[in-house]
């Protein structure tokens, strides 16, 4: 199982929230109060991003969409809603095309299917390769680099609380362990999806922000392909949950309300 956080009022439904790539299990814990009175939440940390890892393990799709359903299994919930965040969002939808009878609902924010050629998918192992090396070799260096990435250009100035509680989160790692995420399930070693999503019949949420221009497009072709989905394009950047938590609460409670017919 993947370490995880369970937050229960015992609803019979759980929505199962799974943070991106430097993030943890703590990650979405300021943006739920609004989701607890809805459904209980099981809030997972994926491999490299926390404790107890198992470096002797690949942490490969099949291995992490494996532990995900394990540690949801053991609730016995009526439905559940699973969402993902970015990388988060990757595994997510893996997960829902291969346990698809399990999964009774998919959002997923500023996410993608993977990378269609096998060209692209080795051009981006090489670079994770790289990106792994400097972690291990400067982790600070990395972590400014990364937050300067045009990729998380904010539609509003963050808080300084939120901004200050995002730096230390991503310095909080163990560079080794994250080093091994990035190696061992990055962009480049996800399988590629896009074939698989008409197969994909569960009704599906897609939040993008209207600067990630590069994630909207995405999601927008994603759209067309999926049987039952929705694209929301929110005013924010890459992190939605972050930048614009107030409307990303809202939408995910009355997606989950739709379904239910409250």
């Amino acid at each position: 199982m993947l370490n995880y956080k369970h937050i229960t009022h015992n609803h019979s439904d759980v929505l199962v929230m799974i943070h991106g790539f430097l993030g943890n299990v703590h990650t979405f814990e300021p943006y739920i109060s609004k989701l607890e009175a809805y459904v209980d939440i099981i809030l997972v940390e994926c491999p490299g991003h926390g404790e107890g890892n198992d470096f002797k393990a690949t942490w490969d799709f099949p291995y992490i969409s494996q532990a995900l359903i394990e540690t949801i299994a053991q609730f016995h919930y009526s439905n559940v809603y699973l969402y993902g965040y970015s990388m988060g969002g990757r595994i997510a939808l893996y997960t829902a095309i291969h346990y698809r009878d399990y999964i009774h609902k998919l959002i997923l924010e500023s996410s993608t299917p993977g990378l269609e050629t096998t060209d692209a998918q080795i051009a981006r192992i090489k670079q994770d390769l790289q990106q792994s090396a400097s972690m291990i070799t400067d982790y600070a260096a990395f972590v400014k680099r990364w937050e300067q990435l045009p990729l998380f250009k904010t539609y509003h100035p963050l808080s300084h609380v939120a901004e200050v509680r995002q730096r230390n989160t991503r310095l909080n790692h163990e560079p080794l362990a994250v080093a091994k995420a990035l190696i061992d399930y990055g962009t480049g070693k996800q399988p590629n999806l896009w074939p698989h999503l008409p197969e994909l019949k569960l009704p599906v949420l897609l939040l993008t922000g209207s600067l990630d221009t590069k994630f909207c497009a995405i999601a927008k072709r994603m759209h067309t392909m999926l049987p039952s989905s929705t694209h929301t394009i929110i005013d924010a950047g890459h992190t939605i949950h972050v930048e614009n938590s107030q409307i990303f609460d809202t939408i995910i409670v009355s997606f989950i309300k739709e379904e239910n017919h409250d």
